[in-house]
């Protein structure tokens, strides 16, 4: 019989470090373009994520998750259920899908609330087209105004919600259903923030529901008031509007808000203000430009105890 002869085969160690040395470059010049592109789109910034919130957030899974296994189904504690819609960016064949598969999906729905930038420049024509989709939902519809809503009629110097409010009318406004609260405000211009009068008019509301005996009070702006990794907040633009923003937060904890809804970033996320505890939510867009999802809708559950269930969706 004749033996296999097995020759060692030398390696060079300079080769192996070189080789080695050029993987890692390759990887690194990977992931910044990946982060970079991903940030730019988004307006999240995955390396400012607060690690306590990620913690928080797997802690409070777990806690559910268990919870859930020794309690009976909260589904039948349902009150209603409405759409939240945002950042459509004139994709309107995007938001006609959304509103058909939620009305499929979820036939119990009592409304429709939309966060704002319906448009690409806010032009007449642009709005009338969305409100086009909205009307024919054949359900009720509160929206607010988005920065995006704003651009044309600020460009031809004009008041700058005069175009939304030709079209559709009030740019804040509040409404109750089933003893709740709903309180939708504009904080949508980035130069000017909230301004005096609908400031009087936020604490008129607040009290008002608190003198009507609310089961709770809902929030909802175009703009978060905070985020906890994204840029795209209010203050963003004019710094001084952070402090507003802030004061704002601490107005709604002192009148016991149960939850603040916002759009504009593009990004569904669920978390809360670390100072107040305040809940708040984003919804991710509607549309396919600039964003780092799928296009989505989220669907709101609210309980008798006021508690929501978030069902953010993508559509299909």
């Amino acid at each position: 019989m004749f033996k296999r002869h097995y020759q060692k085969r030398s390696t060079n160690p300079l080769f192996v470090i070189f080789r080695l040395s050029l993987s890692l470059i390759m990887f690194a010049v990977l992931f910044i373009g990946a982060y970079a592109a991903y940030k730019h789109f988004s307006g999240l910034d995955p390396l400012k994520v607060d690690p306590q919130v990620l913690v928080n957030t797997i802690l409070r899974t777990e806690k559910l998750d268990k919870l859930s296994k020794m309690l009976p189904s909260q589904e039948s504690n349902i009150l209603f259920q409405f759409l939240l819609v945002a950042d459509s960016h004139n994709d309107n064949a995007n938001l006609k899908k959304a509103i058909s598969q939620a009305k499929q999906a979820y036939p119990d729905l009592q409304f429709i609330i939309g966060l704002g930038d319906y448009t690409d420049v806010g032009t007449k024509e642009e709005l009338k087209k969305a409100k086009n989709e909205f009307d024919l939902s054949n359900l009720r519809y509160f929206l607010l105004v988005g920065d995006h809503d704003l651009w044309d009629a600020r460009n031809r110097e004009l008041v700058a919600t005069s175009n939304f409010k030709e079209v559709f009318g009030l740019s804040y406004q509040s409404f109750t259903f089933k003893d709740f609260r709903f309180i939708l405000l504009n904080n949508a211009d980035n130069y000017l923030g909230i301004e005096g009068d609908q400031q009087e008019w936020i604490a008129l509301e607040l009290d008002k529901a608190k003198i009507d005996g609310a089961k709770g009070i809902f929030i909802f702006v175009h703009e978060p008031l905070f985020h906890p990794s994204s840029e795209h907040v209010m203050g963003s633009v004019e710094s001084k509007l952070k402090l507003q923003a802030k004061s704002l937060i601490f107005q709604l904890k002192a009148v016991g808000v149960l939850k603040i809804f916002a759009g504009d970033i593009h990004y569904f996320s669920e978390y809360e203000e670390p100072e107040t505890k305040l809940s708040m939510v984003t919804a991710g867009a509607v549309g396919i430009a600039r964003n780092p999802q799928s296009p989505r809708f989220a669907v709101v559950s609210v309980r008798e105890d006021g508690s929501t269930k978030m069902e953010d969706v993508e559509i299909k």
